[in-house]
């Protein structure tokens, strides 16, 4: 299954921003009461959830969309101060969130929509092969408590689950999918990052195949399950002759290839 998820995200910034966008904290809002200069302001919405505004006061603002702001400003000026107000509210500057870790371009990015999990993995290209998209983290910091909530984005993209709601200010974390090491009579060995379904014989290939001196069929996995150590024998050369991929075997994270010298 390919994780490089294209998702088209509208990315409008002109004044017909979306009216159903929902209000966060840090938004910066214009709003403009027609042909009421002193009633027009630019403001950021707090922490609180809140705006101050002109003759009104603090008005909650948090959860309520731009249209429904709207109108929650006209109800409150016809009720003591103007006859048939036109209030119109625009989003000057959106609240932000990270996606870091293994993503094609991680960073900080405006929420200029509502967006789902896999709509923002999208704003940053896609994930990494080395992603472990089992367990994709969401740190988020509601009434100044931190939650980590862990998300399967495998059971997502197979339909299998529903997507997950992203709110302003979320970290979205993607770890690794674990590490392998490679040594020996190889190229360049070392450590890497464990790509989902990678093979022995893939591995050699990514760490520049074998030197002169190695022993390709001598290939050995050491592996440790349940605290005891495994030693796997990968005939890497009559897999590669032979094309028979069924004694080739699948990497698991804390894995060790080793390749041995040939002494003939």
């Amino acid at each position: 299954m390919s994780f490089g998820i294209l998702i088209c995200l509208a990315q409008d910034d002109t004044r017909g921003a979306d009216k159903e966008y929902i209000i966060s904290p840090n938004n910066i809002l214009e709003i403009t009461v027609y042909q009421e200069p002193d009633l027009s302001t630019t403001t950021r919405v707090s922490p609180d959830g809140t705006i101050n505004y002109p003759l009104l006061g603090n008005i909650k603002a948090v959860g309520l969309t731009v249209r429904e702001l709207e109108k929650k400003i006209t109800d409150l000026l016809t009720e003591d101060y103007l006859v048939s107000p036109q209030v119109t509210v625009f989003v000057k500057e959106y609240a932000n969130i990270s996606i870091l870790g293994q993503v094609r371009s991680p960073g900080s990015y405006q929420m200029k929509e509502n967006l789902t999990l896999t709509q923002a993995i999208a704003l940053t290209g896609g994930f990494n092969p080395t992603a472990n998209t089992s367990k994709v983290k969401i740190i988020r910091t509601a009434g100044g408590d931190k939650e980590t909530l862990e998300v399967n984005v495998d059971q997502i993209l197979e339909k299998s689950a529903p997507d997950f709601e992203i709110k302003a200010n979320d970290t979205i974390m993607v770890d690794e999918y674990g590490r392998f090491s490679i040594m020996g009579q190889i190229a360049r060995p070392g450590v890497y990052g464990l790509q989902r379904g990678l093979t022995v014989v893939e591995a050699i290939g990514l760490a520049g195949g074998f030197i002169p001196t190695a022993a390709p069929d001598g290939t050995r996995v050491v592996r440790v399950e349940y605290g005891e150590k495994k030693i796997i024998r990968v005939p890497v050369a009559s897999i590669m002759k032979s094309g028979d991929t069924s004694r080739d075997i699948l990497l698991q994270e804390g894995d060790t290839i080793v390749v041995p010298e040939s002494f003939f």
